[in-house]
């Protein structure tokens, strides 16, 4: 991972020039990190708006970084996080945890604010005990190849066309039995396109579990079919009929309010 650095109003500025971060350079990252922490730099802004993908060993540099600056009573904050590493973060519920920003500018003044009103805190700006209780994978996240061959047969919906917020479900792969958390960025009565921390491969099966909006749950077996930087393509392996009658229902409806013309 490559980084370029600067120092403003006192606050270090690590920008990541590459697009990924993730097994093969989480290591190096975070020891570029450190030795800047080790200089005394206490208080951290990391520039994200070039890094496209993430998998868990990258949070785990993240999370590592910022359990360094908080025994040392610094801080640590991110801007220009895009909305893939934004759904990893919502899914280990580390934006809780981290300060995040949309400008550099905002980050330096959320830093500078922070660092005068916890100036006499040993908590560093973050919560230990909610630190202590993550545990992130380890391990590559290759990039498989799209299954060839499989054609949609449904109509997709995306989740925003569905809810407000992220439609968050558990699925538990049944080979190895470890259950995760995973954000739905599309839905079908076919199957639906997700993201995840968790590695899976093309042929896992696992058990979703979750609901859409506040009224409808499932629980299905799917099929992982596709899989590339993070996202998974599952298939629905002989979903229940209510599932089916209900996800056919609520792509019609949605199709519907999509093709309606007012006159």
């Amino acid at each position: 991972m490559q980084i370029q650095t600067e120092i403003i109003r006192g606050i270090l500025i690590i920008t990541c020039i590459d697009s990924r971060l993730d097994a093969a350079v989480a290591q190096p990252f975070y020891q570029k990190i450190q030795s800047h922490i080790d200089k005394g730099h206490q208080h951290i802004v990391i520039d994200l708006s070039n890094v496209k993908f993430v998998d868990s060993t990258g949070l785990g540099a993240l999370v590592r970084c910022l359990k360094v600056l908080g025994t040392q009573q610094g801080q640590l904050a991110l801007y220009g996080v895009g909305e893939l590493v934004h759904s990893l973060l919502i899914m280990t519920r580390l934006d809780t945890i981290f300060s995040q920003a949309t400008t550099k500018n905002e980050a330096i003044d959320l830093l500078l604010f922070n660092k005068k009103r916890f100036a006499a805190q040993a908590a560093g700006g973050f919560r230990k005990s909610r630190l202590a209780e993550l545990k992130m994978e380890s391990g590559d996240d290759e990039i498989q190849e799209i299954a060839s061959g499989e054609r949609r047969r449904h109509q997709r919906i995306s989740h925003k066309q569905i809810v407000d917020g992220d439609i968050v479900i558990y699925c538990t792969n049944t080979r190895t039995g470890k259950r995760s958390t995973a954000i739905v960025l599309n839905i079908s009565p076919g199957g639906l396109l997700l993201v995840s921390p968790t590695k899976y491969d093309v042929g896992d099966e696992c058990i979703v579990a979750g609901s859409v909006g506040r009224n409808f749950r499932f629980k299905e077996l799917v099929l992982v079919r596709q899989v590339f930087e993070g996202k998974y393509g599952l298939e629905f392996m002989k979903a229940a009929p209510e599932t089916t009658r209900f996800l056919h229902q609520l792509t019609g409806a949605v199709a519907m309010k999509k093709d309606q013309v007012v006159t």
